[in-house]
């Protein structure tokens, strides 16, 4: 894809022919600057700053997007390009749409399996290691969909952790128990020992209060619960390595919720934690699949 920034800022399409250079692949998002410049993001996510000038001889630069943040960047002579927030989002999103999700198919529906073992995309006279096949089970199936992109995903980042969580989120009832109308949940993460400041307003809300919170913390246990009852249930979790606590999991939960995994479920509260947990590992892999290349 071509595209050139305009004077006003924003974004126009161009025909792929119109590029200075050979684009390296379909994939491939490049931006026109001023000043013979050009932005190519490239389909492992990759940005490279460079010049098409026959005449420069200065070698392409890795740089790097964030959303909702501007990019500055300036070539050899000093001449500045900005490009808007806005902007910075959109092409990092363009480049998104021209990808495949990372990951690797065949180790996630091989882990899949182990928990999973029952849904028919596993059934002895399918090759479900075979993406393309794998896909039509997906596309009819979505509580499979859900847990195999969270897998995915996580895999890819290289949080085996997630396995675990995502066990306990199919062991707990899945989708019938977490999106079942009328339960409630939220989780919250903190590297202090108190969530930040957007999260203790949304848990006041909840009619938990600063005091609560701060006596959750300083009690050396995990886990640990606080109930209210014009709200439901507080859940503290600790996590860590070799008995120290790197970060905090706080997840409210309403009372349906909470009796449903509690007193007919009859799971741990450790366990309630990780599947919670892994409802929200799903939560934002669907969020994030949609970034991508259907």
């Amino acid at each position: 894809m071509l595209l050139e920034l305009m004077s006003n800022g924003t974004l126009a399409k161009l025909p792929p022919e119109n590029s200075p250079i050979d684009l390296p692949d379909e994939s491939s998002v490049m931006v026109l600057l001023p000043h013979n410049k050009y932005l190519l993001g490239q389909k492992n996510g990759s940005w490279l700053y460079g010049s098409d000038s026959s005449t420069s001889k200065e070698t392409p630069k890795n740089v790097f997007l964030y959303d909702n943040e501007r990019l500055s960047l300036r070539d050899e002579s000093g001449m500045p390009v900005i490009i808007p927030a806005d902007v910075v989002t959109a092409l990092k999103n363009e480049l998104y749409l021209q990808m495949t999700p990372p990951g690797n198919h065949v180790s996630t529906s091989l882990i899949l399996k182990t928990f999973m073992r029952d849904n028919k995309a596993f059934a002895d006279d399918v090759d479900f290691q075979n993406e393309e096949i794998f896909s039509g089970f997906l596309k009819n199936d979505s509580e499979l969909n859900k847990v195999y992109w969270a897998l995915r995903f996580a895999m890819s980042r290289g949080e085996m952790e997630a396995v675990a969580r995502l066990k306990m989120w199919f062991k707990a009832g899945g989708s019938s128990v977490f999106d079942k109308k009328g339960h409630e949940m939220k989780i919250w993460f903190s590297l202090l020992d108190t969530p930040d400041s957007d999260a203790l307003n949304e848990l006041e809300e909840l009619n938990f209060s600063n005091d609560d919170i701060k006596r959750m913390a300083a009690q050396n246990l995990s886990p640990l619960l606080l109930f209210n009852q014009r709200s439901g249930f507080l859940v503290l979790g600790r996590f860590g390595r070799n008995g120290d606590t790197i970060f905090f999991v706080w997840i409210y939960f309403n009372s349906a919720l909470w009796n449903e995994l509690r007193e007919i479920k009859k799971l741990p509260i450790n366990e309630i934690i990780l599947a919670a947990w892994g409802n929200y590992d799903i939560e934002q892999a669907i969020t994030e699949r949609l970034k991508y290349k259907p």
